[in-house]
């Protein structure tokens, strides 16, 4: 007695791909439709909390989102935007493809999706990168070297590439703090005198050099019985009387500070302006809706006040905003990184031959779950980037 269930899968199917409890093709593909829609359904409802997320917090702060939006680059928004229209087009000529067994053209569209995947995540790394840098991150990391208008912020942890942060602004002796290293332009006066009843009174001043640096290969500094001088352990230099040690005078390698004989006096040039700082209070922040007035006592139009807005330091929360790019972004790239799994498992079939005109439903329902991933992102686009 025979089992009807002995012989091999697909034999009546025309397919070895086609399961025996499955009618025919035709029968298993409606199924598999029917599912890959079920779990892209339940992506919207994943996907909708974040964008609920985002209405209510735009809706409360729209501030903030309109500051924040400046520091994302549209430019690479949109061509990452151009690059997953260009992969969702291959994802559905793929399906084309294999319906009528050009397996050629099926290999060329897959590894197209797959390397318009790759584009993707590559420029997603170059933001993600540059917002590390500049330090516009989420929560309590959000410290950036920046305004959104691009002038320079002092940082709370000195990470930004040039700049420095003074604990006794201002008097800061780096004169320029783009150019690597302190630049110091200073001038130091030994001044020899007499103290009485606690009154210094100067006899004689000099104004010494600073110390020659010891060579590459270690020998002793060329002005070696020579005064000279050199900055403190402390990298500040500043004009207050509480900062006089910031200057070391050396003779014969010692170190020679203050004496009641003398007196070291310490001169520096005015440091250019401090940069913004974050935790200044901006100016109008207590009271809205005043019409501004610029010096041509004209009224200010709606771009220039962006523009002005821009330029000040980020208002408060303004992480918020990143908190929201990136949970957004992140998990949508997390699925593109599926996608190219999911893509590579097909195009190794491909390969070896394994979709037909009874049996592409695979290569269907990957490309439903990329229209979806690249319908996402053309709302995350305007919604971060083209904001106004």
């Amino acid at each position: 007695m025979t089992d009807s269930h002995d012989h091999h899968e697909g034999d009546h199917h025309g397919s070895p791909f086609i399961q025996h409890h499955y009618d025919d093709a035709q029968h298993q593909f409606d199924s598999g439709k029917l599912g890959i829609w079920f779990f892209l359904v339940q992506e919207v409802l994943f996907f909708s909390g974040l964008f609920v997320a985002y209405i209510l917090f735009r809706n409360h702060r729209p501030e903030i989102f309109s500051y924040a939006h400046k520091y994302l680059d549209v430019r690479l928004g949109a061509l990452n935007t151009c690059v997953l229209i260009i992969s969702s087009l291959t994802a559905a000529w793929s399906v084309r493809c294999a319906q009528l067994g050009q397996r050629k053209a099926l290999i060329f569209c897959l590894a197209t999706t797959i390397i318009c995947a790759f584009g993707f995540l590559g420029v997603k790394f170059i933001e993600y990168r540059h917002k590390y840098i500049e330090g516009e991150l989420w929560g309590e990391k959000f410290d950036p070297c920046h305004t959104s208008g691009g002038a320079e912020l002092l940082t709370k942890e000195d990470h930004c590439e040039g700049t420095k942060r003074s604990e006794c602004r201002p008097g800061n002796i780096d004169q320029d703090p783009n150019a690597e290293g302190w630049q110091v332009d200073c001038s130091v006066d030994e001044v020899t005198g007499t103290t009485t009843g606690g009154t210094f009174t100067e006899k004689a001043r000099r104004t010494l050099p600073t110390c020659i640096m010891e060579s590459e290969e270690g020998g002793p500094p060329e002005a070696k019985n020579a005064p000279c001088w050199e900055i403190a352990e402390n990298p500040w230099v500043c004009n207050s009387p509480e900062k006089k040690v910031a200057a070391l005078v050396h003779y014969n390698d010692e170190e020679v500070r203050w004496s009641d004989e003398v007196h070291i006096e310490l001169t520096c040039k005015d440091a250019p302006p401090p940069k913004l700082d974050m935790d200044a209070k901006l100016p109008g922040e207590a009271g809205a809706g005043v019409a501004s007035v610029n010096a041509d006592h004209h009224e200010k139009t709606e771009r220039e006040e962006e523009e002005e807005a821009w330029m000040k330091p980020p208002p408060p929360h303004t992480n918020m905003f990143f908190s929201i790019y990136f949970a957004m972004t992140g998990l949508h790239g997390i699925h593109v990184i599926g996608g190219i799994v999911l893509f590579i498992w097909l195009l190794f079939r491909a390969i070896r031959g394994d979709f037909s005109a009874d049996y592409f439903g695979p290569i269907d329902y990957a490309a439903l779950y990329w229209h979806l991933v690249d319908l996402i992102w053309i709302f995350l686009f305007p919604l971060l980037y083209l904001i106004h």
